[in-house]
């Protein structure tokens, strides 16, 4: 009576199960037939070899995008495929391609590779779609006008200030951390209008919650396809992320209620409402174009953009400023000539760092923090020599289209000259895209670019920088979402005697 129940039982287990691996067959199926074409499209190039729903998983789970695009690179060369279960990258570095896939119509939306961040960004101006996009960006720039921006310098210089008397204290310290302080300080006191003091106040939770949020999204990028999001929360890495995200987001809507509380009582002595800050300028848009999800989703995403983006910057730049010393002295001078030894920088001095400018955008090619941007396909795109089908992402390697001889003369060797405005002119112009872009650029760039100058000026009017690195060859990296090394950098501040 027993075997028989237990007989039963196995047939109709048996029964369901075949039944499941049938409907998962036909749908495996359905999805290679219905992508035949890119299936023929991906014929023509070279990259790890493909396994029905796996894809190139067994290559690409757990590790970074960086990682991957690199082990690409060397096995197969560039333009290359990428097979992330049954989503395909079509992988480039080729400036003229990479002009065509950042301003054509049809590649407007972000690629698969930012599905692991959506839970937080989806209405954010990153991955919105055109018509949000359209309306958010014309309201966003408002805030990013030339005369908000240089009100910001002030501020810029303060905060630099504050960074010089933390280094007196200890010359050696983890540049990824004093300088991801330094610009999440300046974003939280220019554009939402909170002054928390996050440079000298280093036990906080807001540092190391934005940097594991980071981490954990990034480690999710190529898990994404295989375990949904709903299921990914449920293991301890979903769990771990979704704590960081609710206390961030907790913090954020504080914020956001305390600056609505500041924002109403100031509001009537506002002369012009064009001239906001961002956070300022969303309240007043809000109830009619913002709610408070949407103002969350933003100012997380331009939080993160600021404090990681320009603060991984600053710590390569200042780095690569310790290993050519005669590149660091035509700074120093640069400043000395312009602003001085003591004068506070103001925002018309800021055109006149030329060479300064110049060296920050060296460091941006040599080391870019964002290594790859994706575009999405909608229909067919024309790249001239070929054909991308509809349904196609296409990865950029930035990191690879930086350092490419096609473009760059001694890729590797550090010379600021390259972007004097006569080597600029003969250069593709879509050979350097540290801001991604096109029309769906970075709205931040004028921003981080007035921030650094202004720092990379009042410190090394201060300190000359050192470093035992000896060439960016001898640096390892890795990139879940912004690209850092695998050890610390050795970038030591020693003060001048002036």
């Amino acid at each position: 009576m027993v075997f028989s129940a237990v007989i039963a039982f196995a047939e109709k287990a048996f029964v369901g199960l075949s039944c499941f691996l049938c409907f998962v067959v036909i749908l495996v199926l359905c999805d290679l037939v219905r992508k035949r074409r890119i299936f023929k499209f991906a014929r023509d190039f070279k990259g790890y070899r493909f396994y029905p729903v796996f894809g190139n998983g067994y290559y690409t789970i757990g590790k970074d995008i960086f990682s991957v695009i690199e082990n690409l690179k060397k096995e197969h060369g560039l333009p290359c495929n990428l097979w992330n279960g049954h989503d395909y990258h079509y992988v480039t570095a080729d400036a003229s391609e990479v002009k065509v896939v950042l301003n054509h119509p049809s590649t407007f939306d972000k690629g698969a590779i930012y599905d692991n961040i959506k839970i937080a960004f989806e209405k954010s101006i990153l991955l919105a779609k055109y018509d949000q996009w359209k309306r958010n960006r014309k309201i966003y720039s408002r805030s990013f006008s030339q005369p908000i921006l240089n009100s910001f310098v002030d501020v810029f210089y303060d905060k630099a200030c504050i960074l010089v008397e933390i280094l007196k204290k200890s010359h050696e310290r983890d540049v990824y951390d004093v300088f991801c302080r330094l610009s999440l300080d300046n974003f939280c006191a220019n554009v939402m209008g909170l002054d928390l003091d996050v440079q000298r106040i280093i036990n906080d939770r807001l540092v190391p919650l934005i940097d594991r949020l980071q981490t954990g999204a990034g480690k999710r990028m190529f898990t994404s396809y295989f375990i949904p999001t709903y299921l990914y929360f449920f293991t301890p890495a979903g769990r771990s992320m979704l704590r960081n995200f609710l206390e961030i987001r907790e913090f954020i809507y504080n914020t956001i209620q305390q600056k609505r509380q500041v924002f109403k009582k100031e509001k009537d002595f506002r002369e012009n409402s064009n001239k906001l800050p961002l956070m300022d300028m969303m309240l007043e848009a809000e109830g009619k174009i913002f709610s408070d999800e949407d103002i969350f989703q933003e100012i997380v995403l331009f939080l993160l953009a600021a404090m990681d983006t320009s603060g991984v910057t600053l710590s390569f730049a200042f780095t690569l400023f310790g290993m050519n010393p005669e590149a660091q002295e035509k700074i120093y001078q640069e400043v000395n000539q312009t602003v001085g030894w003591e004068r506070p920088i103001c925002y018309s001095d800021l055109p006149n760092l030329k060479y300064t400018e110049r060296a920050i955008f060296e460091a941006m090619r040599l080391l870019p923090v964002t290594p790859a941007i994706e575009r999405y396909a909608a229909t067919d795109v024309d790249l001239g020599d070929k054909k991308i089908p509809a349904g196609t992402n296409i990865l950029i390697s930035v990191f690879n289209l930086h350092r490419s001889e096609t473009y760059w003369k001694n890729p590797l060797e550090f010379n600021p000259d390259r972007f004097l405005p006569e080597e600029v002119a003969e250069r593709h112009p879509y050979a350097f895209i540290p801001f991604s872009g096109g029309p769906r650029n970075c709205i931040g760039m004028k921003y981080a670019l007035m921030m650094m100058k202004t720092t990379v000026a009042h410190v090394i009017r201060n300190y000359e920088i050192k470093s035992k690195h000896k060439s960016v060859t001898d640096m390892d990296f890795e990139s879940f979402i912004t690209m850092k090394t695998l050890h610390e950098l050795d970038c030591t501040f020693i003060p001048r005697c002036h």
